[in-house]
């Protein structure tokens, strides 16, 4: 077996892998060539900090590694460990971290980190024995929404630019890596960014992904919360996208957005952990 990262290695190999590896996961899915290259794209995803073991040539498991910083830490990102089922059990996964970490190292990386299922206990206990350690709880909803009170006296009009610097100060917690202000940087072109005004005083927006009908971040001013402004905000979504929405790994300790989301008819669908491994 040889492991080397996974710069110039085809796309479809990947994806070849990468379908094989979560056909009987948790959570089974099926990524398209297309799904594929948007969450490369989403995850920030550098093949060259990436990880994969060949056998006969043949891909058999990978690590797939997004590249950002963070809070001025140079950090990396899990975007999908896999190896095909008929390879399990021979500690694949710990030999590329092992492989991959030097190189990390080499290129000043400060953190690492990932998400996992809840459940997963196998696969947590692996992670906390490779030096990771839990940084918070995450919920993901999913459902169909039903909103029969709004507010009227807002003006809700498409976000031509994002305000960072107005619009982090509405938030309680900060959004997880696939929901960041790097990412939905990266993905304008595909996102319905709306924000909700008063008298030209942006109070609350609403970044949305049509393709999936994910909400990626919502937000409201402390000032204005409790003003159906966020329910406004979602209601404008519905009337074009339709009312089966969903968002991932939203941050458990928040019982405001938390409860906004119950409120409007969405479901915890699936629990995960975000873990962090700081380098020496």
């Amino acid at each position: 077996m040889e492991f080397k990262t996974l710069d110039g290695i085809n796309r479809k190999e990947i994806l070849n892998v990468f379908n094989k590896s979560f056909s009987d996961y948790f959570i089974p899915f099926h990524l398209t060539e297309e799904q594929l290259s948007f969450k490369m794209t989403a995850d920030k995803i550098n093949l060259s900090l990436s990880v994969g073991v060949f056998e006969n040539s043949n891909l058999i498991a990978f690590i797939l590694h997004g590249f950002d910083k963070v809070n001025n830490e140079k950090t990396i990102y899990n975007g999908g460990t896999g190896v095909i089922p008929e390879k399990r059990g021979s500690g694949l996964t710990k030999q590329m971290h092992q492989f991959i970490l030097p190189l990390l190292k080499e290129k000043g990386i400060d953190m690492l980190q990932l998400e996992v299922i809840k459940v997963n206990s196998q696969a947590i206990i692996s992670y906390e024995k490779s030096g990771y350690k839990i940084a918070r709880e995450l919920v993901c909803y999913k459902g169909e929404v039903s909103i029969s009170n709004t507010n009227n006296g807002l003006q809700i009009r498409k976000l031509h630019n994002y305000y960072w610097d107005l619009m982090e100060s509405f938030w309680d917690v900060y959004p997880t890596w696939q929901n960041s202000k790097n990412v939905i940087n990266e993905l304008r072109p595909n996102n319905i960014s709306l924000g909700s005004y008063i008298d030209n005083l942006l109070i609350g927006y609403i970044v949305f992904n049509p393709k999936n009908n994910r909400i990626l971040q919502i937000a409201v001013s402390p000032k204005f919360r409790q003003k159906k402004v966020a329910s406004t905000l979602v209601k404008q979504l519905t009337e074009t996208y339709g009312n089966t929405l969903s968002i991932i790994n939203v941050d458990k300790s928040s019982n405001c957005i938390n409860t906004f989301f119950k409120r409007i008819g969405l479901k915890n669908h699936l629990e995960q952990l975000e873990m962090k491994f700081h380098l020496e």
